[in-house]
């Protein structure tokens, strides 16, 4: 008896054979449906299909074909979307494979879903999971799941243009991941070390790592570059990625973008439009960048490639930070800073939530009663969990402003006092004089990439004041004017939205304006 006459379909994927009933697969496939009903296909004459998917993932895909059962695990999940899809199932099972994903990773999947995604696989390609690991490298790096990654998972990300501030971020995060189990990792420091871009290091770190780490690999001394006498063929500087931006309100709702050097000059700029149907998804594809602006109380999610941007207020600026909270911090152990304490009730007011390096920290106003008088504080907690952040939301008229550089924050009262501290201790305070008559709820308090420097800007005359964190001294630095003789695509702007600083793949930015 032939295989027509007992129903029977032969799939061979790969180097594996399966058997599966010709009516079953084709009441459910339309793919295969096609394929054996149209007689002129051979694999209607024979019965029999070739394919080149997945294994794991087809075997848990005829599963489900067989027994109207589907276990979904990260381990398959994506490939499983691509058989799906190559297949022509419907639109509902598709989007809930995608919803799950989207509900349920967290960076502990990365060694299983890194394998599965290819520069156009669905549910997430790689281009996507790249920028999203590229963006919060750093907080990665510092979690525990960093350090039971396998080497594979190690190798891949620290090949990828990285946002660092310095490239002895990756070395660090390299030489603790070697360091948690060293009797085993051993062998593979050399094949780890490869992987920093010792050009882009300051030749002070360069000397230190090759002189306390670098002994024992002789093999490594071919890939040593000094900064100063590189020959121009080094890879990207993964540190040079932090810039200013400049956003500027124009006629409707359009917003002009500037990204702004450490000396405050244009590199680029563009105008976008408002789409308020922009997705909040933790990952948007490596075309959107997201800017956090007005001490940490709003964000803009811009799509450089549409031309397109939408704002976010802090309720859901506040979910962004939980979806991140839940992907990548295994347990959001908050510990609880007093930045400033004995005020009056009414000294403090609203909340702010900024990000620093490996973590985010949260501001918000404290009420302590003693001896029947109630004062106020202001705290701040790093990582901090939901029910903090929710305790806080009927508070939304912030009266300071805040920022971050490196570890140190500093915040601007509304008497204009500045507050210097680590987090953990105030290191100092300083009255702000200004040059202008200014209203507080035109200033904008933010940090210079890369160096010692806060700037405090007013948004209705555009001066700019300076504090010099060596000097500890205010200077009035400039003004930032509007456009000269602006044309139709360079139309003048009615209100300076802020100026802020953020991660940005300024290659990418410029290609696509």
């Amino acid at each position: 008896m032939d295989s027509m006459e007992t129903d029977q379909l032969t799939i061979v994927n790969r180097s594996r054979t399966h058997h599966i009933s010709k009516k079953l697969i084709i009441s459910k496939i339309p793919y295969f449906e096609t394929l054996l009903r149209n007689g002129s296909f051979m694999e209607s004459k024979k019965n029999m299909v070739k394919l080149n998917l997945d294994e794991q993932a087809f075997q848990a895909f005829l599963t489900w074909v067989e027994s109207d059962h589907l276990l979904i695990k990260m381990e398959t999940l994506i490939n499983l979307i691509t058989i799906m899809d190559y297949f022509g199932i419907n639109n509902y099972w598709m989007d809930r494979l995608v919803t799950y994903f989207h509900d349920k990773f967290s960076i502990s999947d990365l060694p299983v879903v890194i394998p599965q995604v290819t520069p156009i696989s669905k549910c997430i390609d790689s281009g996507t999971l790249n920028a999203f690991i590229c963006r919060h490298f750093l907080k990665i790096a510092s979690t525990t799941v960093w350090l039971n990654y396998p080497i594979e998972t190690i190798e891949y990300i620290c090949k990828l243009d990285l946002m660092v501030h310095s490239e002895m971020q990756v070395f660090n995060a390299i030489m603790k991941w070697a360091n948690f189990a060293s009797n085993s990792r051993t062998e593979y420091r050399e094949r780890l070390f490869k992987l920093v871009r010792y050009c882009n290091l300051e030749c002070e770190d360069l000397r230190r790592i090759k002189g306390n780490y670098y002994g024992n690999f002789s093999n490594l001394t071919s890939i040593f570059c000094m900064p100063a006498k590189c020959i121009g063929d080094c890879e990207f500087d993964r540190s040079n990625q932090y810039f200013s931006v400049l956003i500027e309100e124009m006629d409707g709702t359009d917003l002009r973008v500037k990204v702004l050097d450490r000396s405050l000059h244009s590199l680029t700029k563009q105008v976008f439009k408002l789409d308020e149907s922009i997705s909040l998804r933790l990952f948007p594809n490596e075309y959107v960048s997201d800017i956090v602006f007005d001490s940490g109380s709003k964000m803009i999610r811009i799509d450089w490639k549409q031309k397109k941007y939408r704002l976010i207020g802090f309720n859901d600026y506040k979910n962004y930070y939980y979806e991140i909270a839940k992907c990548i911090f295994k347990k959001q152990n908050e510990i609880c800073y007093k930045i400033d304490e004995n005020r009056d009730y009414e000294f403090f007011a609203g909340c702010s939530l900024l990000e620093s390096n490996e973590q985010f920290v949260f501001f918000s106003k404290h009420i302590d009663a003693k001896q029947g008088k109630r004062t106020a504080s202001l705290r701040c907690w790093t990582t901090p969990s939901d029910a903090t952040i929710e305790k806080s939301l009927g508070d939304f008229s912030r009266n300071y402003l805040a920022t971050i550089s490196d570890e140190d924050v500093y915040i601007l009262t509304f008497n204009l006092e500045l507050i210097i501290c680590t987090i953990s201790y105030i290191n100092d305070t300083r009255k702000f004089e200004p040059r202008a008559t200014s209203k507080f709820d035109d200033l904008i308090l933010t940090s210079m990439p890369g160096q010692d420097k806060v700037m405090l800007i007013d948004k209705s005359t555009r001066i700019v004041e300076c504090f010099n964190v060596k000097d500890k001294e205010w200077v009035t630095i400039g003004l930032l004017a509007d456009e000269i003789n602006p044309t139709d695509d360079q139309r003048k702007s009615n209100k300076l939205l802020t100026l802020t600083s953020a991660f940005l793949q300024l290659d990418r930015i410029r290609i696509l304006s």
